[in-house]
C-alpha cells in the first residue's frame, strides 16, 4: 500500500523522518551546549581566546572590515572574537550566537561596555536573524560541532548580504592528522571533513569564489606539556588551521549594499 500523501509533498513516513532528524539535531546541540556550559562553570572559557587568538588575528589580517560592517560570529563562546574585531574596527557592529546559554551569558558580561556588540542563543542551522543582513559571517573552531554543516552553510548564505563574505577557521579537519581523536576526547559527534568537502558545502549553498587555505599558528606553546603533547601541538600549529572563505554575489546593477548599523539598536535589544 502506498504511503498516505499529505498535501502535495509530504507523506507520513517523510514527516516522521523529518521529526526524527529534528530530534537528533536537538539532541546533538544539547550535548554540545552542555559541554560548553561546563567550560564556563569550570573556568575554561577564557582559555579559548588564549589558544585561538593568534590564528584569529592572522585570519582578520585577510578580511577587509569597513566602518559600516555588520558581522555575525557563529559559535561565539565568551565573545572574545567580537572584542578583537571591535578593537580593530570600533565602528563595526557584531552579533554573536552560541548554542551554550552559559557562554552567551558570559559574553554579555565580558562585553557589557561595548555598545555595538550583542549576543543571543542560536545554532548555525537556525540563525535567529533576518536574511541578507550581515556583511561578514565568521566562525572560529565551531564548524565541526555543527549537527548539519550543509544546512548551516545554507543559513549562512541566507543571512549574508549580497556582496558579503563568510570566513570559517578550524583545526579539526581531515588533512590535519594531529587533530585526529578530538571526537573521542570530547565525547561528542564531530564532523571531520576535508578542505574540499568544506569548499563544496559552501559552493553548493550558493557562495561564489569559495577557496580554502591553511594558516599556520605561530603562537608560543604553553610550557609544562609532556614531550608527546608538545610534539602534537607543534605539529598542529605547523600544518595550520583550515581557512575557508567565499562571497555571496551582488545583485546585478547594485551599488555598495553595506548598510550603516546604528549601535543604538544593539543597546535596545541587549
Amino acid at each position: 500500500m502506498p504511503s498516505t500523501r499529505l498535501g502535495d509533498n509530504w507523506t507520513l513516513d517523510e514527516m516522521r523522518q523529518s521529526e526524527q532528524s529534528d530530534r537528533d539535531r536537538v539532541s546533538s546541540e544539547q550535548a554540545v551546549a552542555e559541554t560548553f556550559d561546563r567550560w564556563v562553570t569550570d573556568g575554561m572559557a577564557a582559555g579559548m581566546e588564549r589558544r585561538h587568538r593568534r590564528l584569529a588575528e592572522r585570519m582578520l589580517d585577510r578580511v577587509a572590515i569597513s566602518t559600516n560592517g555588520c558581522l555575525l560570529d557563529v559559535g561565539c563562546g565568551n565573545g572574545w572574537l567580537a572584542r578583537l574585531i571591535v578593537d580593530r574596527v570600533p565602528e563595526a557592529a557584531v552579533v554573536g550566537i552560541d548554542v551554550s546559554r552559559e557562554m552567551v551569558h558570559q559574553a554579555r558580561l565580558d562585553c557589557a561596555d561595548l555598545a555595538s556588540v550583542m549576543f543571543a542563543p542560536g545554532a548555525a542551522e537556525e540563525i535567529p536573524w533576518a536574511e541578507e543582513y550581515f556583511t561578514h559571517v565568521m566562525s572560529i573552531e565551531s564548524a565541526y560541532y555543527w549537527r548539519d554543516p550543509a544546512k548551516a552553510a545554507l543559513e549562512i548564505f541566507r543571512v549574508s548580504k549580497p556582496g558579503g563574505t563568510f570566513h570559517i577557521l578550524i583545526n579539526y579537519y581531515e588533512e590535519n592528522r594531529f587533530s585526529a581523536g578530538w571526537d573521542t576526547e570530547t565525547g561528542l559527534t564531530l564532523h571531520r571533513l576535508s578542505a574540499a568537502d568544506w569548499v563544496a558545502l559552501f559552493a553548493t549553498a550558493g557562495f561564489e569564489e569559495v577557496i580554502s587555505d591553511q594558516i599556520p599558528d605561530d603562537s608560543p606553546i604553553s610550557p609544562g606539556k609532556s614531550p608527546e603533547a608538545k610534539a602534537r601541538r607543534q605539529g598542529l600549529q605547523d600544518i595550520g588551521a583550515l581557512y575557508v572563505t567565499g562571497r555571496r554575489s551582488k545583485a546585478k546593477g547594485s551599488a555598495d549594499l553595506q548598510a550603516r548599523v546604528d549601535p543604538g539598536l544593539f543597546r535596545i535589544l541587549r
